[in-house]
């Protein structure tokens, strides 16, 4: 399984060639095709967001108790 930083990478290529489909071809479908994979670019980015704030927590809670000792 990919992690969330491989994620985000396949979608932003995946959202490059969906607006580079549209900037050529302007139409409702390619229209709905770009913002979905912008909405899955802001999901996944969210995504990452808590995992990293997750690990820094992790990490801090570990090296307090380092220090404690």
């Amino acid at each position: 399984m990919n992690d969330t930083h491989d994620q985000i990478m396949q979608t932003v290529l995946s959202y490059l060639k969906a607006s580079e489909t549209f900037e050529r071809r302007p139409s409702e479908s390619t229209k709905r095709t770009t913002r979905r994979e912008l909405r899955n670019l802001m999901s996944l980015a969210k995504q990452r967001q808590d995992e990293i704030i997750n690990t820094y927590e992790e990490h801090m809670i570990e090296y307090r108790k380092g220090k404690n000792k």
